[in-house]
């Protein structure tokens, strides 16, 4: 079984940290110029794939009720320079966790759960192991937030490797309870493994057949197989790539055992027209999937954190963004829309850790649907190349402990099996590599981190990314 060290599916709130300068309020929607925002974005992005080996990007602009453009660039296929269309399917990544939260609530909707519940009392024989006898059981929307408290592994297998990923029942008998549920934000993919198994016993249908009766077809979309494609969508589908020295490299296809957290497929204009639902009280083209009471609530920032229920949710001065990113090898994604403005973004590519160059594309995106006449240009996200070294123990030892940003943002330093992680509140950990005694980077990510020291201890670190320096004060 392979187990990948680097993200799986990844949340990435406008990536490591927040942006704070994208504000809607000031521009008129009169202002908005669909000739200039497809020439500024048709130059940006083949600008981008030129400098960066990215193989292909696939974009929707949504405006109010209506995708107002969509288009792709580059190849679905590197080799045979197949190209991209808006036609062309991409692993969506966790951006499908909205998708499996909103059959959630479609199910409370219909009486069938409550999302105060605790969770085993849906799950009959696949009852997790957590903290009912304490007082404490994990309830449905602590795992619609990430708020459970629990752990569990996960694993991917490739596509062409003869192996089958655990059944949802499996990953449900491995998980246990790692802290109390309601007071800390834990990503936690295994826990929309659990969601989709609630699913698929509230239901008596399988995760798949749900989600395409009852979100899909509503949606206008005609996937039947956005967990197992179909033979006619294979013919559609991008391949995946890494990146290395700005060039593409073919990567493995996978399974993804907790495939209702985001092992899905679709095309780009296809989760533009769910979003669409989302910033319209559950309504698309007169079909509604959901109430506005329960949109509301999905939208509502849930236990004082940055995540609502299966998305995440921040406010920049008066508007309030819903935003998400899925990565799984060879692929990236990612959306933000705005609520009041009803402006957003669904972006996709098939290479693996190119999110800080889609989510700029994404800002670009919304300043020029807000009516900005003179957004942009990008900055380059050419790869700056670094060059691995081996650092005794007792020396990432040193780097340990809890780094502050501000409140309730923390840096997290962790030594595992001689290998030093980093983990932002309320995102995955990731590894952290050495290229100097006190600088290392990240191999998933344009972003590196420098520790500070006074009198020989550390007392900061630095994280450096996209041109900023961040400080972070060591606290623990």
């Amino acid at each position: 079984m392979i187990k990948k060290k680097f993200v799986l599916i990844l949340l990435l709130c406008v990536f490591i940290i927040p942006n704070k300068s994208i504000s809607q309020d000031s521009q008129s929607e009169e202002n908005f110029d669909l000739e200039l925002t497809k020439k500024t974005l048709t130059k940006e992005i083949n600008k981008l794939l030129k400098e960066t080996g990215i193989p292909s990007i696939s974009i929707s602009l949504i405006k109010d009720d209506t995708i107002v453009w969509a288009d792709a660039f580059g190849y679905a296929n590197v080799k045979k320079q197949v190209p991209a269309t808006s036609a062309t399917i991409y692993h969506t990544g966790s951006n499908f966790k909205f998708v499996t939260a909103t059959a959630i609530m479609q199910l409370a909707e219909a009486g069938k759960l409550d999302l105060d519940d605790p969770v085993n009392k849906y799950l009959d024989e696949s009852a997790i192991a957590d903290l009912s006898n304490e007082g404490t059981p994990v309830t449905i929307r602590h795992l619609l937030s990430h708020h459970s408290g629990l752990k569990g592994p996960i694993e991917m297998i490739p596509i062409w490797k003869r192996m089958l990923p655990r059944t949802l029942e499996e990953v449900a008998s491995e998980i246990s309870a790692e802290e109390p549920p309601g007071i800390n934000f834990k990503y936690c993919n295994h826990c929309f493994a659990l969601l989709g198994l609630v699913i698929e016993k509230v239901s008596g249908q399988s995760y798949q057949d749900y989600i395409v009766e009852n979100i899909l077809k509503p949606l206008r979309i005609q996937s039947e197989g956005p967990l197992v494609p179909t033979p006619g969508m294979i013919e559609e589908l991008a391949l995946p790539y890494t990146i290395v020295n700005n060039q593409p490299f073919p990567e493995y296809q996978i399974r993804f055992d907790v495939f209702p957290a985001g092992d899905m497929y679709l095309t780009v204009p296809e989760i533009a027209n769910f979003l669409i639902a989302q910033l319209n009280g559950g309504l698309f083209q007169g079909q509604s999937i959901l109430s506005s009471e329960s949109i509301a609530e999905m939208q509502k920032a849930q236990f004082g954190s940055y995540y609502g229920l299966g998305t995440g949710v921040i406010n920049i001065d008066d508007e309030k963004f819903l935003l998400h990113t899925g990565a799984l090898p060879g692929f990236s994604t990612a959306f933000k829309v705005g609520t009041s403005s009803k402006t957003g973004v669904y972006i996709a590519s098939n290479s693996g850790g190119v999110h800080d160059a889609l989510v700029s594309i994404g800002d670009l995106s919304l300043k020029l649907l807000s009516g900005e006449k003179n957004a942009g240009p990008l900055p380059s996200f050419v790869k700056m190349e670094f060059e691995e070294i081996n650092l005794p123990v007792k020396v990432l030892e040193k780097y340990t402990g809890e780094y502050e940003i501000r409140s309730e943002l923390i840096f997290a330093i962790s030594l595992e099996d001689k290998q030093l992680y980093a983990q932002l509140t309320g995102q995955p950990k990731l590894e952290l590599f050495p290229y100097e005694e006190d600088r290392f980077f990240y191999k998933t990510a344009s972003a590196q981190i420098g520790f500070n020291f006074e009198k020989g201890k550390v007392t900061s670190l630095t994280l450096y990314q996209k041109h900023r320096e961040i400080e972070a004060k060591k606290i623990e």
